[in-house]
């Protein structure tokens, strides 16, 4: 039978496993993310982690929990890792730091009552997720730089401050390094990081367990206050009204606020038009997908921190393939360095195509059609440079890619027809109207035609 250790010898024995794990991490890895937690046993098999918040538990996870289950099983005599289990208690959450009960587990995993410490509102950020971990481009230029004033000077300018744009672009690492920020230069400002969807459920708990003052007292007393995925407000008008309620306690005071969406704030469908109209005071910045440069530099910066190798040419196709999405962009790289390693075979190109088959074909089909990559296609199925598309020239060499360009451009992306017209070197719209009614007549009266225009829609779209 498995004995339960006494305290001391678990703490010890915690201590070796940590020591164990400095041939894996750098010692300064180790001091913040190992050494503050602590390590019960609960039952013959099943262990308890202490950590201090989810982001702890997410690293653990993520980078060692197989080491500390196999050093486990070898200390307790089991035959493997597998035959570990292993839980959590986190101290603190990582919305404002409060408790998660009122017991925790001493070494013989008996429950022991702790003193409740009224919680600090202020969030723990994701120490990784900084300013300077950021890669600045000319997408996310404009974005960056409000983030960076807004932090610099909280409540002073840009407020508030609304960062719009699609998934995976770097709206939660803005928002995250903010709140680091903020934390470092001004230690005394309560800083709370939350997704909608948390402001939503509390506001909702808030209701079910009669706690209205403590829910307001969390959201409308903080001085700088950072709101991750507001477009989750649609439909929920209760929500949306106390929102505006902690919005307008926020600003009154001349607080900070911080808000994310997927879209600008007067796309928002379903959205209170006093919202959207408080939204719009400070400063609205977009995060477009980010450039070739821009992806580049952000795979050379995740391998650094990787601490892997990845030959250029593999960067550059990553980097030519995968266009809107940083995260999906950083998993690939992490996947075929990964593959490479664990197979002892080269990273190439070749390689990297047949791991990654799935990931590009999906982001291809999933990217967004824009005018330009509409020109650029027209372009090239006819041999032209994109200038070309865009002069003045009336010639019919380039009238009829242009109208088809045009015509594509309407079809195929949300944009109007003066929109189109600014793009193709600032035409008028009747111009725009006379050319798509020209090349639709001319594919409903000419099937070859058709059939071409078929072709240059599948380049785009498979592009």
């Amino acid at each position: 039978m498995t004995r339960i250790l006494p305290m001391e010898n678990i703490k010890e024995l915690w201590d070796k496993i940590i020591d164990g794990l400095k041939t894996k991490f750098t010692s300064d890895v180790v001091d913040l993310w190992l050494t503050p937690i602590e390590l019960f046993h609960k039952n013959a098999t099943e262990f308890v982690l202490q950590v201090p918040n989810k982001f702890f538990r997410n690293w653990v996870e993520e980078n060692c929990l197989a080491d500390v289950k196999n050093s486990l099983a070898a200390a307790y005599g089991l035959p493997s890792g597998n035959d570990v289990g292993v839980e959590y208690i986190e101290l603190q959450n990582v919305t404002g730091g409060e408790m998660t009960g009122s017991e925790t587990l001493n070494a013989g995993g008996a429950k022991e009552p702790v003193e409740r410490v009224e919680a600090a509102v202020t969030s723990i950020f994701n120490p990784k997720l900084s300013f300077s971990k950021f890669i600045v481009g000319k997408q996310n230029q404009f974005a960056y730089s409000g983030a960076w004033a807004v932090a610099n000077d909280p409540g002073k300018q840009y407020n508030p401050l609304f960062i719009w744009g699609g998934v995976g672009l770097g709206k939660t690492h803005l928002l995250n390094a903010i709140g680091n920020r903020v934390n470092e230069n001004f230690p005394k400002v309560k800083t709370l990081y939350v997704q909608t969807k948390t402001f939503i459920n509390d506001f909702i708990d808030s209701i079910r367990f009669g706690t209205p003052a403590t829910f307001r007292n969390k959201y409308s007393n903080v001085e700088c206050l950072l709101i991750d995925d507001i477009q989750f407000l649609v439909g929920k008008a209760s929500c949306q009204e106390e929102f505006f309620y902690t919005f307008n306690a926020i600003y009154d005071s001349k607080k900070q606020i911080v808000l994310t969406s997927d879209k600008p704030p007067k796309d928002i469908g379903g959205l209170e038009e006093r919202l959207i109209s408080r939204f719009v005071w400070g400063l609205v910045v977009p995060i477009d997908p980010p450039d070739l440069e821009t992806r580049i530099a952000i795979l050379r910066s995740k391998a650094d921190e990787e601490r892997v190798y990845v030959p250029e040419d593999v960067i550059l196709y990553l980097a030519s393939e995968i266009k809107t999405n940083i995260r999906v962009l950083e998993g690939a790289l992490t996947k075929v360095a990964a593959n490479a390693a664990l197979l002892g075979t080269p990273l190439t190109v070749d390689t990297a195509k047949k791991i990654l088959q799935d990931i590009i074909t999906k982001e291809k089909e999933t990217r967004p059609v824009t005018i330009e990559r509409i020109q650029k296609a027209v372009a090239e199925h006819y041999s032209l440079k994109l200038s070309d598309l865009k002069s003045k020239r009336r010639t019919e060499m380039l009238a009829i890619p242009r109208h088809i360009a045009m015509y594509l451009s309407r079809e195929m992306t949300p944009s109007s027809h003066a929109a189109i017209g600014e793009e193709f070197g600032g035409k008028d719209h009747s111009t725009v109207i006379h050319a798509i009614n020209k090349i639709k007549a001319k594919a409903e009266s000419d099937p070859f035609f058709s059939a071409e225009l078929n072709k240059i829609v599948k380049k785009i779209n498979y592009e």
